[in-house]
C-alpha cells in the first residue's frame, strides 16, 4: 500500500524497525509529520500476547496515506513487519511489558532522526494512534524539536489505562503522564472517542492535568477503531498540524 501511493522504505539501521516516507523530499528547513503505529495485533486473552505485533489492519498506514503535507513518513514500531526468522531475533518484550520502555523508544528516536535528516527538516511533528499516541508523547519529551503532538485514542496514562482493563502494569515500560511537564510547551491535540472501550477517554486525565493547554477534541460517535482513518483528512484540519 505505502509503495503504491509513492512511499519509499526507509533504510533504518536498526533492523528491527519499518518505515515509509514520500518518495518527493522538500527542500530544507521544512517540518516532517511521522505517523507512528499503534501497539499492533491484539492479545486474544490478558496473559496471551499476540506472537506477531504487526497490526492486523492498516489503519494508521491509510491515515498516514490521506495526510497531503510534502513531507510524511510512516514509522511502525519495534518488530512490526518483519520476516519470521527476523522477528525471532526481536525480544518479545518489545510489544509485551516493554513495549514503551527505553530501548523501544530508543529505537524510534534513532528512526526520527533519519527520516528527518532524508527530508533536511528543521522540526518534526509526531502523531501516534493508540499505543502509538503514548509512544509519541514519550518522544516528544525527550526532543527539542517538536513542532507539534497529536494523538489519537492514546493511552496517555498507561497506569491508570491498565488498572481500567484489569490487566498488570507495564512495570519494563515508562509512563507518559510522568514526563507531562517536559511537553508543556509543546503544541498538541489529543483526540479522544467517547466510545472508546480499549482507551477509555478518562483515563488520561493525569495527563491532561499537567498541560493545562493542551487541546482535546472528543468525538462522540466514535471508538477505538472507528472512524479515525474514515475521518482523518477533516479531523486533521482541526489539529495543531495545520493550525
Amino acid at each position: 500500500m505505502a509503495e503504491a501511493a509513492g512511499f519509499l522504505p526507509v533504510d533504518i539501521q536498526d533492523a528491527r524497525v519499518r518505515a515509509f516516507e514520500k518518495r518527493s523530499a522538500p527542500g530544507a528547513n521544512s517540518l516532517v509529520t511521522i505517523y507512528i503505529e499503534s501497539d499492533g495485533a491484539p492479545w486474544r486473552f490478558a496473559d496471551e500476547p499476540p506472537a506477531d505485533p504487526t497490526p492486523l489492519r492498516p489503519l494508521v498506514l491509510k491515515m498516514t496515506l490521506a495526510d497531503p503535507s510534502p513531507a510524511v513518513a510512516y514509522l511502525a514500531r519495534p518488530c512490526q513487519y518483519l520476516p519470521p526468522a527476523q522477528r525471532a531475533q526481536c525480544d518479545p518484550q518489545l510489544w509485551m511489558r516493554a513495549r514503551f520502555g527505553d530501548e523501544a523508544i530508543a529505537a524510534l528516536n534513532a528512526a526520527v532522526d533519519r527520516i528527518k535528516q532524508d527530508y533536511r527538516a528543521a522540526g518534526v511533528n509526531l502523531v501516534g494512534y493508540s499505543g502509538g499516541g503514548a509512544m509519541a508523547a514519550l518522544l516528544a519529551a525527550r526532543r527539542s524539536d517538536v513542532n507539534c503532538l497529536v494523538t489519537i485514542a492514546a493511552p496517555l496514562d498507561t497506569r491508570a489505562w491498565t488498572d481500567s482493563l484489569g490487566v498488570s502494569p507495564l512495570d519494563r515500560s515508562l509512563n507518559p503522564a510522568d514526563y507531562a511537564d517536559r511537553l508543556r510547551k509543546v503544541r498538541q491535540t489529543h483526540f479522544r472517542g467517547m466510545r472508546d472501550k480499549g482507551v477509555a477517554p478518562a483515563t488520561i486525565g493525569r495527563y491532561l492535568e499537567r498541560v493545562t493547554d493542551a487541546v482535546v477534541i472528543d468525538k462522540a460517535a466514535f471508538g477505538h477503531d472507528c472512524c479515525w482513518a474514515e475521518e482523518w483528512q477533516e479531523l486533521r484540519r482541526s489539529s495543531c498540524l495545520v493550525q
